[in-house]
């Protein structure tokens, strides 16, 4: 579900497919149709099972630091389709959107939800003409809708198991899917990686003759974003720059734009104790913990969750359980949500209840911090309620 599309799409008689089918193809006849306006711009694009958002938000402050004007396309949102795209921060309008839909009521291709989206990003991108953009893949990477570009650079953030449906079961046929936006002799910035998906992305690197520069150490510097995975997220972003920019690059200018960056839902404290934090995935869910435990040392947690189907469920709430034994389950409107009951009944936690995302949240005297997690999806509609759920959390 992309949150907004449907109004665009009824306002200019737009038809698109809401599922899943990865591949090239479509979008690429549906560019040659709106004259291909993804050529001639300067894309960074990233992917990855985690670490995506945040290290395009790092990238993009240490250009705006420079003094750079910047676009963005960005996966999911984080309220509706205009912060998906956006420029120096900035959500675009819906004149931006209106002026896009406008060109693609005409394109005679059939295509998906997201590939139109794309679309709509890249003519919105052309015509805001900002002088770097970074590009989020959506899924995988290989047969992604954004896998169009012949960009700058390449990111690959992490690698681990997610939509084993369409990217396999394997870690190395996952790496190999996200791989697959390496292009012909342009160097790609890689994380920490399995032995397994370095194997096949150096692989993949040496038929491209593309350079890759490994990223190991933290950066050593303060940032707004926490956990010591945001740290290897910045480093990503200070190579990633630093190759860009060349003999243009500051560091202090770089020190300054990492301090400065943010994104919504990353270890967010939307109210006094109250964080929310998409993780989604046994990796990511991992590294929340250490972030809890880093910040919140022997304190009593509550954790809010809903999750998406398709996720390892089983690996997640093993993880949660060693720092909460107190846990709210919510049932939310999305086709993929998975029902707060088969969450409830995994858990081994004696506190446990199922609430709906339009409940309000009691208040538990005995927690210290309470945490909403699982889904950018759940996120995102709580936020869209302004936060409704959380009313009694205001003001304590």
């Amino acid at each position: 579900m992309i949150t907004g599309l449907d109004y665009y799409k009824d306002k200019w008689g737009v038809h698109s497919d809401a599922s899943i089918q990865p591949g090239l193809a479509a979008i690429e006849s549906a560019l040659a149709e709106l004259g291909n306006p993804h050529h001639g711009q300067r894309f960074v694009h990233i992917a990855g099972t985690n670490g995506k958002g945040s290290t395009a938000a790092f990238v993009s402050s240490i250009l705006m630091a420079h003094g750079k004007r910047v676009g963005n396309f960005f996966s999911p949102a984080i309220e509706d389709i205009h912060d998906q795209i956006q420029i120096n921060r900035l959500p675009v309008a819906p004149a931006d959107f209106d002026q896009a839909m406008e060109q693609l009521a005409k394109v005679k291709t059939p295509l998906t939800d997201f590939e139109l989206l794309t679309a709509a990003a890249f003519l919105i991108l052309k015509e805001k003409s900002p002088e770097y953009i970074i590009i989020e893949a959506g899924m995988g990477g290989r047969f992604d809708s954004t896998n169009v570009l012949d960009p700058l650079m390449a990111i690959i953030t992490s690698i681990s198991k997610e939509h084993t449906a369409f990217l396999g079961e394997t870690i190395e046929e996952i790496a190999w899917h996200k791989a697959g936006i390496i292009k012909q002799n342009k160097p790609v910035v890689i994380g920490s990686l399995p032995e397994s998906a370095l194997k096949q992305v150096h692989q993949i690197a040496k038929e491209k003759n593309a350079t890759v520069l490994a990223v190991h150490e933290e950066y050593k510097d303060s940032l707004k974003l926490k956990g010591k995975h945001q740290k290897i997220n910045a480093s990503l972003a200070w190579v990633a720059t630093q190759h860009i920019l060349g003999a243009l690059f500051e560091e202090e200018k770089a020190t300054s734009g990492l301090a400065e960056a943010s994104i919504a839902f990353r270890f967010e404290e939307v109210f006094p104790k109250v964080i929310f934090d998409g993780a989604h995935n046994a990796a990511s869910i991992d590294a929340l913990v250490k972030t809890i435990q880093e910040n919140y040392p022997n304190q009593k947690i509550h954790i809010v969750m809903g999750l998406i189907q398709g996720k390892d469920y089983v690996s997640i709430l093993k993880s949660l359980e060693n720092i909460s034994s107190r846990f709210t389950f919510i049932d939310f409107i999305d086709e993929r949500a998975m029902p707060a009951q088969i969450l409830f009944s995994e858990n081994i936690s004696k506190i446990k209840t199922i609430q709906n995302d339009y409940d309000i949240l009691p208040v538990h005297e005995d927690i210290e911090v309470t945490i909403v997690t699982g889904s950018l999806y759940l996120l995102s509609i709580l936020k869209q309620q302004n936060y409704e759920m959380f009313r009694l959390y205001k003001n304590r």
